[in-house]
């Protein structure tokens, strides 16, 4: 069943939501929702104390996307984000304290749990179906997330198979899912750790563990960066230069499923709802950034609610975080996060919030913001593009002109002497052949047959470098060599590049860049995915005027 065809309705006999396909006897809701946990409803209660009373925590409460309430099967007329941005900090301060404060009865956890049993025997249909149709999707593929798992784990029976586990709701699923389906608690697990996830998310990674011995759990993480460290340097990440995932995310976890001596088949909780790039993504595909992994998604198609119904419907243990509010977890100082997420972890998160948020007031007094207070409580920062203001921005530069008697050749002046950085940074073109001539040295790039492609002229120590061409079909050479250069003058260990490359050949390791060339494939994945040819240089190109 696609995505699109599903609705979701009320049942106002069980006064909870139906997912359903056309149906002309019930009224829609939404397109989608997720239930409202005591925790956001006392939340809400003292956001909405004039609207709101005590009696709200017994209601059957949902949400929408957009973050609107449906409350016994209408939508009430309460903004939570709107109210947020009203707030001064003290007032902010009132309400985490009475937040912090409460404290949930018995009565309460009963009635929120005929609430849900209602919901899972509304939905038994729709659950059986999710788990155990035979039918096949438009890609070939089961519809059944079992007998999908199944048989892809059949068709890859000579790959190691895992479970990519990040602490959040989808990925729960999938781990279950994957563990039943197999009849096998062994599954390896790897939790990418980016070091900035939400408190609960850390406490429910901790309590899986503990929960379930016999699943092998490996954590991964960034151990060269600090991420609060790498703001000084290259400014907040925003939503246009997302720099932070590939340096605490997709580095280190490629770098660790590449070094894997076999093939994988990774089951994963993508869903193609979660946004636009998302929803291209097969059900089965090769990854296009680890060559030897195969990636499945069993609940590609599954909607937000029907992610809840099969947790609730198991009573699996989850993350808390949803119980506070949060619609999805993961890396709380994320600039796709909207206001209601910076809501919530400035009650549940304070102590680091508060630090972020100063950080963002300072950041925005030196790159010259007169209104700074506005520019970061109206979430304008998320919108920043390049390094204007940056010192770091005037550094990765580098300057280049022709050589007049010379064909094919230009100089190229960096801003630092040449280290053993600048070697490593050549090895992904092909075969490094390094020559000494009264005092210069010269690197010669070789094909694969031994053929000289270009040669770089230096003098050990120096910050200048001629490029010569001496025989290439690649028009973009220059352009390549360049962005190498880009990388050179603006590197800071960051592992971004690391996530480029699909072999695993590039590591940072103690403060060096280093790529084995006996991994090396020469795809130069790691010099074309950054438009600078670095990650950091990247983040901080500033657009030139038009005039």
């Amino acid at each position: 069943m696609k995505k699109e065809d599903l609705k979701i309705y009320w049942d106002f006999e069980k006064n909870v939501p139906l997912i359903l396909k056309e149906n002309n006897d019930l009224q829609e809701v939404a397109k989608d929702l997720r239930p409202v946990f005591l925790q956001e409803k006392w939340l809400l209660v003292n956001l909405f104390s004039e609207k709101l009373d005590n009696t709200f925590l017994e209601k059957s409460v949902w949400a929408t996307k957009q973050n609107r309430y449906i409350v016994d099967g209408k939508m009430i007329n309460i903004v939570p984000t709107s109210r947020f941005k009203d707030m001064n900090r003290d007032e902010l301060e009132k309400i985490r304290k009475n937040i912090l404060e409460f404290s949930i009865k018995e009565e309460h956890i009963e009635k929120e749990n005929e609430i849900f049993n209602n919901f899972i025997l509304a939905n038994r249909k729709r659950f059986n179906y999710l788990l155990k149709s035979e039918s096949r999707d438009g890609e070939g593929q089961y519809i059944g997330a079992i007998p999908f798992i199944v048989e892809n784990f059949e068709k890859y029976r000579d790959r190691i198979t895992l479970v990519s586990f990040s602490g959040g709701k989808d990925s729960t699923v999938v781990s279950h899912l994957v563990r039943l389906a197999l009849n096998n608690p062994s599954i390896l697990h790897i939790f990418g750790d980016t070091t900035l996830e939400l408190p609960k998310s850390y406490e429910y990674v901790k309590r899986f563990q503990e929960n379930n011995p016999f699943t092998p759990f490996f954590e991964e993480r960034n151990e060269e960066n600090n991420f609060f460290e790498m703001c000084q340097e290259i400014g907040p990440p925003s939503r246009v230069k997302t720099w932070c995932c590939s340096i605490f995310k997709t580095g280190p976890m490629g770098t660790t499923i590449a070094n894997f001596d076999e093939n994988i088949l990774t089951f994963l909780g993508l869903r193609r709802s979660e946004s636009l790039s998302r929803s291209k993504y097969k059900k089965v595909s090769q990854s296009p950034k680890i060559l030897k992994q195969m990636v499945a998604s069993p609940i590609i198609d599954w909607t937000d609610l029907d992610v809840w119904l099969y947790i609730l419907s198991e009573n699996l243990d989850f993350n808390d975080s949803y119980r506070q509010g949060f619609a999805r977890v993961g890396c709380w100082v994320c600039p796709n996060n909207g206001s209601w997420s910076e809501l919530l972890s400035s009650i549940y998160n304070s102590e680091e919030y508060d630090k972020w948020y100063n950080f963002l007031v300072n950041f925005s007094k030196k790159i010259g913001k007169i209104d700074y207070e506005d520019y970061v409580k109206d979430g304008k920062w998320k919108a920043r593009q390049g390094g204007d203001g940056l010192e770091k921005s005037t550094e990765i530069l580098v300057e280049s002109k022709e050589c007049i008697n010379e064909k094919n050749s230009k100089t190229f002046i960096l801003n630092k002497p040449i280290n053993d950085d600048f070697i490593q940074l050549f090895k992904p073109f092909g075969i490094i052949k390094i020559i000494e001539k009264n005092r210069i040295l010269e690197l010669i790039i070789l094909d694969k047959k031994k053929n000289p492609l270009f040669k770089l002229m230096y003098r050990e120590d120096d910050n200048k470098v001629k490029v010569t061409i001496m025989k290439s079909e690649d028009k973009y050479i220059f352009n390549k060599i360049q962005k190498q250069f880009n990388k050179f003058n603006s590197c800071l260990y960051c592992q971004g590049c690391n996530s480029a490359c699909p072999t695993g050949a590039i590591y940072v390791s103690s403060g060096k860049y280093i790529v084995d060339d006996k991994k090396c494939i020469n795809c130069l994945k790691c010099i074309d995915k950054f438009d600078s040819g670095c990650l950091i240089a990247s983040a901080l190109k500033i657009k030139k005027a038009m005039w």
